[in-house]
């Protein structure tokens, strides 16, 4: 399965690209507000069809869209102005692995969120949630990775 979304606003420029199998879910895309809860919704079909559970789809989901909202909200555009990047959601042995790439090499700012601050909670969220989590420097950005077990039925090979 492959999809190449044209938008002619960006010069013909890719502005999607995604890839599914059994057990592998993997997309490139300009990160936009209205878009996420597209993400979500293949996502959710992705760990539905792998037989997830209904906790392990509602925390992944919870993950993806903070991570992505966070590539939104903290990274800087590139030259042209988009924020774009990769998600990677894979079944593995005993559940759930993703991890979302972004393009802005600046290290992530831990943030102590005050009672009433509407922001600054995303990733201590996110690591409340899951059962793993890192976050790695690469050459183009960084990478957020987390794991979220699941004891429910494993896909059949």
């Amino acid at each position: 399965m492959s999809a190449l979304l044209e938008t002619p606003q960006a010069g013909g420029q890719a502005r999607a690209m995604s890839r599914g199998s059994r057990r592998q879910y993997e997309a490139t895309f300009d990160v936009v507000a209205e878009d996420l809860a597209t993400v979500r919704s293949i996502v959710r079909g992705h760990l539905r069809w792998w037989r997830a559970g209904e906790d392990t789809v509602d925390r992944v989901l919870f993950a993806v869209n903070e991570l992505l909202t966070n590539v939104l909200e903290h990274t800087a555009p590139d030259d042209s102005g988009r924020r774009q990047a990769d998600i990677l959601v894979q079944r593995v042995p005993g559940g759930i692995t993703a991890v979302v790439r972004d393009r802005d090499p600046s290290p992530l700012e831990r943030r102590n969120a005050r009672p009433l601050d509407e922001s600054g909670r995303g990733l201590a969220l996110v690591r409340a949630l899951v059962d793993e989590s890192s976050v790695s420097k690469t050459d183009a950005g960084k990478d957020v990775w987390f794991f979220v077990a699941d004891q429910e039925s494993e896909p059949s090979d």
